[in-house]
């Protein structure tokens, strides 16, 4: 089944976001989408579910749920707290935002990965082949012919297999903790022990916290709602344990900076002390809105570190792969060189 990448859905969400906030409604949004030339099947699939849900009778954030696959559960909450709250534009306007991060990331990682894959594939075949050279080596000749290039070919196939297969690996480990995180405490808290990802899921997810939170103040919601809704968008696994610990304190009359305090691992101090501040003063959805921009510039900041970084990591590994096949190739010479002087000797 086709798939939107991060690009085409930072399109669709920034499309969508522009017909919300002019106030067309959003069945004559996807017919006008629809009508445009050149688009790819996966994103007509997606406004056509779109439509079909609407005209239903569901929600715009149900309909978007169920159109085709295309909407992940984060983007599905995010819409629909959005939407609940009167402030669909900000919605779509946050995961536009959110998708161009992504796909921004993944470019930077992918073109800095481009030096170390070639280098891999250039040091197994050959460290490979002088090894098994030097190995097969005879004075009388017998060990040379094609099977050394034989052997060699296929050593450096399983070889290359291995290295990928444990960059598969870690790849689909940090797929599924990623997905895992958004809903379980205690992975969150594992992922954000880990540098620079740490860093970059924190802010998102604060990002995302306060800009859910405000759109349900403004529209009117109760404290406690408000607070749960937001940390179910969060896409954090520690807020929205918080959230749901919190909305029961301030749902019995408590204060949210009891809330936000009782929850350290989820939320910074700096956050809860001002927040508590804006209660105080009667001033939180302008807290609110300051600590949103915050956090969508410490985001945009630790997604430029993550592209960076990424590929530095993995082109250290590489360089560890590639002195280990330079220092067996250099034993091997070296059992060669030794093999000929006890013959000579």
């Amino acid at each position: 089944m086709p798939r939107l990448s991060p690009q085409a859905k930072a399109l669709v969400y920034s499309n969508l976001e522009k017909y919300a906030r002019s106030g067309m409604g959003m069945e004559k949004a996807c017919e006008s989408l629809l009508s445009q030339p050149r688009q790819g099947s996966a994103e007509r699939r997606l406004y056509r579910g779109l439509l079909e849900g609407i005209r239903r009778g569901k929600s715009i954030g149900d309909a978007l749920g169920g159109a085709g696959g295309f909407v992940s559960p984060l983007e599905h909450e995010v819409i629909v707290a959005a939407e609940s709250g009167g402030k669909l534009e900000k919605g779509f306007g946050h995961l536009a935002e959110y998708f161009r991060r992504i796909d921004r990331t993944r470019r930077k990682i992918v073109k800095g990965l481009a030096y170390p894959i070639v280098l891999v594939h250039l040091a197994i075949p050959v460290s490979t082949l002088a090894v098994t050279a030097f190995g097969s080596f005879r004075l009388d000749g017998s060990g040379a012919g094609e099977g050394i290039f034989r052997r060699a070919l296929e050593t450096s196939g399983w070889t290359m297999l291995a290295v990928w297969g444990g960059v598969l690996a870690v790849i689909f480990l940090a797929w599924l903790l990623n997905r895992l995180g958004r809903t379980s405490a205690l992975v969150d808290a594992v992922l954000r022990r880990v540098p620079l990802l740490g860093k970059a899921r924190r802010a998102v997810a604060m990002e995302r916290f306060t800009q859910v939170f405000e759109i349900f103040l403004l529209a009117g919601r109760k404290m406690s709602d408000s607070l749960a809704g937001a940390a179910r968008a969060s896409g954090s696994g520690l807020i929205r344990s918080a959230g749901e610990r919190g909305e029961k304190i301030v749902a019995a009359g408590e204060l949210l900076a009891r809330a936000l305090f009782g929850a350290p691992e989820a939320f910074p101090d700096d956050f809860s002390r001002g927040m508590a501040a804006a209660e105080e003063s009667g001033q939180l959805d302008r807290e609110l809105a300051e600590w949103s921009r915050f956090y969508s510039d410490s985001a945009a900041e630790a997604m430029e570190q993550l592209g960076e970084w990424t590929p530095r990591l993995f082109y250290w590994g590489v360089l560890f792969l590639v002195a280990w096949l330079i220092i067996r190739a250099a034993f091997a010479y070296k059992d060669l060189i030794q093999n000929l002087l006890n013959f000579g000797g």
